[in-house]
């Protein structure tokens, strides 16, 4: 994916438990087949790797949709993909129980903004959303983090790829970033393991620059029929 290319996230979650199974066939089976001919090149589907426990705190979500857009007309077809998702929100055309949570849309950022269309073997991903908490001092963080940090994770051998997006429309406030790092041929939790144990050593080397801010991070693994290599 070169830097045109889009990323559209549906976060998402069924509100009734005895319902969940029901819920998720017919995301597979109904909802993404509605959504297909908008022209989005890849849909993936994945659940979180810690699934909320009803009546319990959590992040607010159990799922996420991910609708990767690339070369040529990328961004109309993002724009044809959300109205198709409002209308059939408008004819009712979907489950009673399904919750849309939020939906976040990013472009590709940086040198480092690339990503290849999923494969069989992936397991799923590490969602990193960051940020420098000096506003004045982005472009040095920006910087710091192509050259630096993203390449020291991947020496984690943690992560097949690691690409980098940032929020179309930015907010004022908090993480307008994220780093998505593909994980395959090992599990999510130890792709976790192997990354966090390089951690005391970057920060010792003094790679980690001061005012880098990790945000809100989940894991996710493959999850129902467009888990894993999705739909093209």
């Amino acid at each position: 994916m070169t830097g045109d290319g889009y990323l559209l996230l549906a976060y998402t979650r069924c509100n009734a438990a005895k319902r969940l199974t029901e819920w998720a066939e017919w995301y597979d089976r109904t909802h993404l087949p509605a959504m297909l001919g908008a022209g989005a090149d890849a849909i993936t589907r994945f659940e979180l790797t810690q699934q909320p426990v009803p009546g319990m705190p959590s992040i607010g979500f159990s799922h996420i949709a991910v609708y990767e857009f690339r070369g040529a007309g990328a961004e109309d077809r993002l724009e044809e993909m959300r109205a198709r998702g409002r209308r059939l929100r408008d004819q009712r055309q979907v489950h009673p129980n399904h919750c849309l949570i939020n939906v976040d849309i990013l472009k590709a950022h940086g040198a480092l903004g690339t990503k290849s269309l999923p494969s069989a073997d992936l397991e799923g991903h590490i969602f990193a959303y960051v940020m420098p908490n000096q506003s004045h001092r982005e472009d040095e963080w920006d910087s710091w983090y192509d050259s630096v940090h993203l390449p020291d994770m991947m020496q984690s051998q943690a992560f097949r790829a690691g690409s980098r997006w940032r929020r179309s429309v930015p907010a004022p406030y908090g993480a307008n970033d994220l780093t998505l790092y593909d994980v395959a041929g090992m599990s999510i939790e130890a792709a976790v393991e192997r990354s966090a144990g390089i951690m005391p050593s970057l920060t010792e080397r003094g790679r980690k620059l001061d005012c880098h801010v990790g945000a809100m991070t989940f894991t996710v693994r493959s999850s129902g029929q467009y888990g894993g290599a999705g739909l093209k």
